[in-house]
Formats: C-alpha cells, sequence, structure tokens
C-alpha cells in the first residue's frame, strides 16, 4: 500500500535525492531512486510515479540529465515487437563545475583573514553545492589552516556592499599596533570614510575608501571592527575606483630579465605591458599603471628589474633601497642591550 505524498512534496524529494546523491559522474536509476524513498524518506511509490515527477521536473526548468536506452518490446496495438526508448541513469546537471568548486574551497582555506569558525562554515556551503561524492574528495584533499581571523568579516562586507550601492559613508574602528610597556598592543582608532571598492591583494583583503578630504585611502578588513552605515547630509562626490584609477595610471619603463615577464603579467596584467628589447640581453618593459604600485613592484624586485623612468620614481626607489642599506652597514643597528 503506497504512502499517501502530494505530488510536489514527492518532486522535491526526488530532486533532494539528485542534488544530494548524483552529478556527471554518478547517476541514479528509478529503481536506486524508488529504494531511497523507501529507506530515507519513508515513501513507497512506484516507478511510475518517479518518472512522471523527474519530467515535470524537467518541464519547470531543472536541469536532469539522464542516459537513453533502446529495447524490444511488444505492442499492445499489434502484438508485435517494436523498438522503444527508455531513459536511465539520472543526475542533476549543477550550475557549477566540481574544479570550479575546488578552486574556491581551496581559495577559502588558504584565505588567512577568515576565522577558523567562519571559514569552516563557509566551505560546507560550497560543498553542498555539489554531491556526496565530492564532499568526501574534498575534505579528504582540503587544507585546515588553524588562524584567528575577524569575526566581522562577512557582517563589514554586508555594510560595505551596501554602502557601495547607495552612496552610504561608514564608522568603523580599525586594529593597529604600537609598543609599550608590556610589549606589542593593539591600538584601535576611529574612522568615517566612503568606501569605494573592495580587492584582494598579495593575500590581503583591502577596502579602498575617500577621506573626508577627497584623498583615497586603503584598509584592510579583516583589521575593521564595529562598522556601522551613517546618515550623510548635503551632496557629496561619488565617484568609481575605477575612473580614479585610471586618471592617476602613468607610464612606468622597467628594465627586467625575460624571465620576469610572467612575473609582470600576474601584477600589472597583460593588456598594460609593451616589451621591446634592449641591447645586453635584458628587456624594456613599459607598464600603464599608477606610481605606488609600480613603486612597491620595484622594491620587492629590486634584484631582478629596475625602473628606468620616470626618474623621480627612480630616485625613490633609490633612496629606499640605500636606507635600508645603511641598517645593515651600520654596526650599532644590530646590537641589542
Amino acid at each position: 500500500m503506497y504512502t499517501k505524498q502530494s505530488k510536489k512534496m514527492l518532486a522535491l524529494d526526488i530532486l533532494d535525492i539528485l542534488r544530494r546523491y548524483t552529478d556527471v559522474d554518478h547517476n541514479l536509476s528509478q529503481k536506486q531512486i524508488e529504494e531511497i524513498l523507501r529507506k530515507d524518506y519513508d515513501m513507497v511509490v512506484d516507478r511510475k510515479s518517479i518518472k512522471r515527477n523527474i519530467l515535470d521536473l524537467i518541464d519547470i526548468g531543472i536541469d536532469i540529465q539522464c542516459s537513453e536506452r533502446t529495447r524490444m518490446v511488444y505492442s499492445q496495438d499489434s502484438g508485435e515487437k517494436e523498438e522503444q526508448t527508455i531513459c536511465t541513469g539520472f543526475y542533476l546537471q549543477r550550475e557549477i563545475m566540481d574544479c570550479e568548486l575546488q578552486f574556491l574551497i581551496d581559495s577559502v582555506q588558504n584565505a588567512e583573514y577568515i576565522s577558523g569558525r567562519q571559514r569552516d562554515e563557509l566551505v560546507q556551503k560550497l560543498e553542498g553545492l555539489s554531491s556526496m561524492h565530492f564532499r568526501k574528495t574534498a575534505r579528504a584533499r582540503g587544507i585546515r589552516k588553524e588562524r584567528s581571523g575577524n569575526n566581522q568579516l562577512f557582517y563589514s562586507l554586508e555594510i560595505i556592499r551596501d554602502a557601495i550601492a547607495n552612496h552610504k559613508m561608514v564608522r568603523f574602528l580599525y586594529k593597529g599596533f604600537r609598543y609599550g610597556a608590556s610589549g606589542v598592543v593593539e591600538k584601535f582608532s576611529e574612522h568615517v570614510v566612503t568606501p569605494i571598492d573592495t580587492e584582494i591583494c598579495d593575500g590581503e583583503y583591502l577596502l579602498y575608501v575617500e577621506n573626508a578630504t577627497g584623498d583615497e585611502e586603503t584598509y584592510r578588513i579583516d583589521y575593521i571592527s564595529e562598522m556601522k552605515a551613517i546618515k550623510t547630509t548635503g551632496v557629496r562626490k561619488y565617484w568609481s575606483r575605477v575612473d580614479s584609477n585610471a586618471a592617476t595610471e602613468r607610464t612606468v619603463i622597467f628594465r627586467a630579465r625575460e624571465d620576469m615577464i610572467p612575473s609582470f603579467v600576474y601584477r600589472f596584467g597583460e593588456d598594460s605591458l609593451r616589451v621591446d628589447e634592449t641591447d645586453g640581453g635584458w628587456l624594456q618593459v613599459s607598464v600603464r599603471t599608477s606610481y605606488d604600485r609600480a613603486l612597491e613592484y620595484a622594491l620587492r624586485n629590486a634584484m631582478d628589474t629596475t625602473i628606468v623612468e620616470p626618474k623621480a620614481l627612480r630616485d625613490q626607489v633609490v633612496d629606499r633601497l640605500r636606507h635600508g642599506l645603511d641598517g645593515y652597514i651600520d654596526d650599532s643597528y644590530g646590537r641589542v642591550g
């Protein structure tokens, strides 16, 4: 005797089974779906009902795939054998591929700015976008790093998203550090700014803002706490960071070895580069970027690249490198006590 279930509930239960147990590499027959319904859902239904509900799900746009098989059956009309195509091996086609999902999970696992608890919750949500088969292999490959992170990260991001979309200002506390009698201690300062954009750069989650004087500033989002949107009065000038960057980008010319080209592409993008050969086996690499980013790159790769132009930026690099070298030349810098 069949359990009386509404058509809507049966369709949802079948969809739940396909979501949990199937993917492109793992499918279920109608018989297997029937057994799962009986065992896990305490529901007894015939295969015709299962097929009808699967077709209903397909009709409303659910991407359910199957394999087709041909068999010979006797026709009820003629009594003769004829070919009949049946569908079997049903599976739910995912909107995101497992390799894409693994990339997102690996990115979350290695994000230092997310707290351990929030990391595990987010990974669990991402794993839920695929079948149980993916979850088994994902956990086996996952990298579990212990970290404290910032428990207010996603709360802050939600306020930032709303502030950017609706041109609001925000107030928050920003964590800094200082050296005191008890050693290195945290020091918090309050800031009121207009969020412009967010970016992950060199492993840091950054917030770009416009301050009260109209200048751009950068903050690490994982150092932000107690963020609140605030009401503004009067008319403020709002602008996108994309437009600001375009206005501040300049051409910077580097001298570099050929094996540094991948590093330039990674940091600045292929479209912003122009490469020319020079004498001595070196390359001249012209980059469209901001002076701050070019300066940071030149200092980080001082052994392999040199800024040729503009001279003012080249001089900044020389001054910083010379100042750093002074610390090693002067023996008194390295003495303790």
